[in-house]
């Protein structure tokens, strides 16, 4: 793959842009692995983020249904189309030249498998949370992250590293790490190692939708080591509400406002918005 890959960069004239997430998957046996780990069938129509010259498209493509390749770069973009002109004339792929963050996926889409850029990972994991998630048809999403947002975002309450993202994550659904994926994997090599993580749906009644969810969740992950009591009463000082009769209601759903806030659970979070959006704070 290195070779190949070396071979389209001079031959197209094209040097990675690493401040754009550009670092290209040059490991045969983690691609592999990854494929192998979506489990994919010839019904699954999936969704390739940030497709670049379409090795991993090209690999999944060849055991699914339908790959939609979405790439932002025009440039690497006229390569996939290129090297897999004849997978996209067999209707097996789909090139979308834009940006994922605008794309509006489509309703077929029933995977993910991807190596998407690090550099916008979280908008892209919500985006993929919020829109892909809560669909029936929907099935998992497989890709490549950095090893610490990896960590972050299949962390659990009470681990140090639990967080926002990991918060918005169980929202939705639960995951875990495969396995690590070394910077020497990559071309040009990143700064950091990266993890192969597996996420799937974890469907379930909830209090509250997940823009309140999130939004309580920016509230309190601005100091996840103190007490829970302590974070809302400072954040309360700038708002109107009666901070007695706000921590009460929170009191009375039964969450401990003597717990810090990197022990809450997802459904302790759910109350706590609940509360804060029923005396119209968030």
């Amino acid at each position: 793959m290195l070779t190949e890959l070396k071979f389209l960069l001079s031959l197209f004239d094209i040097k990675p842009d690493t401040s754009r997430g550009q670092h290209f998957l040059v490991s045969e046996a983690v691609l592999r692995r990854e494929v192998e780990v979506a489990e994919l069938t010839s019904e699954d129509v999936v969704l390739d983020i940030g497709a670049g010259f379409g090795f991993l498209t090209e690999a999944v493509a060849r055991r699914a249904k339908l790959v939609y390749a979405v790439e932002v770069d025009e440039r690497l973009a006229k390569v996939l189309e290129w090297r897999l002109s004849h997978m996209i004339r067999q209707g097996k792929i789909k090139l979308v030249i834009t940006d994922f963050l605008k794309y509006q996926i489509p309703h077929d889409v029933s995977k993910v498998v991807s190596n998407p850029p690090y550099h916008i990972i979280s908008p892209i994991i919500v985006k993929v949370l919020r829109e892909l998630f809560t669909r029936e048809n929907f099935k998992l999403a497989v890709m490549i992250v950095q090893k610490e947002y990896a960590e972050r975002l299949l962390a659990r309450p009470g681990d140090r590293r639990w967080s926002r993202i990991g918060a918005c994550l169980r929202y939705f659904g639960d995951g875990e790490i495969i396995c690590e994926v070394p910077r020497r994997c990559f071309w040009p090599p990143p700064e950091v190692d990266s993890a192969l993580v597996k996420l799937w749906p974890v469907r379930r009644e909830h209090l509250v939708d997940f823009a309140t969810y999130e939004r309580t969740t920016a509230i309190l992950f601005t100091a996840a080591r103190r007490l829970l009591r302590k974070v809302l009463s400072q954040w309360l000082k700038h708002t109107d509400a009666d901070k007695s009769a706000v921590l009460a209601d929170i009191r009375e759903q039964g969450v401990d406002l003597d717990k810090r806030v990197r022990f809450l659970t997802p459904e302790e979070i759910e109350k706590i918005a609940l509360v804060l959006r029923e005396h119209g704070l968030v």
